[in-house]
C-alpha cells in the first residue's frame, strides 16, 4: 500500500517514517492547499514566482522537441532545445579533445560549483550513470568533483590531485547570484588564474 509505480519506476515508501493514517492527511492537506490547482497553474506558465515575477517551468528543461509549454504568449520548448543542443556539442568537443585548456592540454577533470539543487541534480545524474557499463567506460580516465560548500576544506579536497591546466570549471546556477556559489567561483577563478600564471600564459585565453 505504500508504493507507487509509473512508466516503470517503482517509489517505495514503506521505509519512511509515515503510517497510512498519516498519508491520508497529508493528501487531505494537499486538497485543502488546492495543490492541483496549483501544479496546473505551474504546467501552464503561470507567473507562480512571486518573488522573482516569472513562471515556473522546469518541465521545460524535460520536455520533448514538439511540446508545447508556454510562458505568456511564447513557447519554451525550442529555446529550451536549442540550448541543449548547444550543451550537448560544447561536451562533445571537450569529450573529444576538440576543445582544450588554455595551455593546450586535454581536460580530464570537471570541477562542478552549484548549491541546493544546482549540485544535487547533476550529482544524482553522476550517481547513476557511474555504475552504468557505457556511462563508465566513456567516462574512463576523468574526474569530477562537486563544490557545494564555502568551507576552504571542502575546497582543497575538490581539487585535491587535479591539475588545473586539464580541469574544466562548471559553475551551475539560475541567477548566478547565489553568494556561496559565486565566492566558489572566484575562488577556482584565482586558482586556474594562478596556473595560467605559472605557464606564462594570459588568464583570458
Amino acid at each position: 500500500k505504500m508504493q507507487a509505480e509509473f512508466d516503470g519506476i517503482l517509489l517505495d515508501y514503506s521505509r519512511q517514517k509515515m503510517s497510512l493514517e498519516i498519508r491520508t492527511k497529508l493528501f487531505e492537506l494537499a486538497n485543502y492547499c488546492n495543490l492541483k490547482v496549483k501544479i496546473s497553474a505551474m504546467a501552464s506558465g503561470k507567473f507562480i514566482n512571486k518573488t522573482e515575477g516569472r513562471a515556473v517551468l522546469h518541465m521545460a528543461l524535460r520536455a520533448p522537441l514538439g511540446e508545447k509549454i508556454l510562458a505568456g504568449d511564447t513557447d519554451v520548448v525550442p529555446e529550451v532545445h536549442e540550448v541543449l543542443d548547444r550543451i550537448y556539442a560544447f561536451a562533445e568537443k571537450v569529450r573529444s579533445g576538440e576543445h582544450v585548456g588554455g595551455t593546450g592540454k586535454k581536460l580530464e577533470n570537471v570541477v562542478s560549483i552549484g548549491i541546493g539543487g544546482s549540485y544535487l541534480g547533476p550529482e544524482f545524474v553522476y550517481e547513476a550513470l557511474r555504475t552504468d557499463e557505457k556511462g563508465a567506460a566513456a567516462a574512463k580516465g576523468r574526474k569530477l568533483r562537486f563544490l557545494a560548500n564555502v568551507d576552504p576544506v571542502d575546497v582543497t579536497r575538490a581539487l585535491d590531485g587535479l591539475d588545473p591546466e586539464k580541469t574544466l570549471v562548471i559553475v551551475v546556477s539560475k541567477t548566478f547570484t547565489t553568494a556561496e556559489t559565486m565566492l566558489n567561483a572566484r575562488t577556482l577563478k584565482r586558482w586556474l588564474e594562478g596556473a595560467a600564471k605559472k605557464a606564462d600564459i594570459s588568464a583570458s585565453e
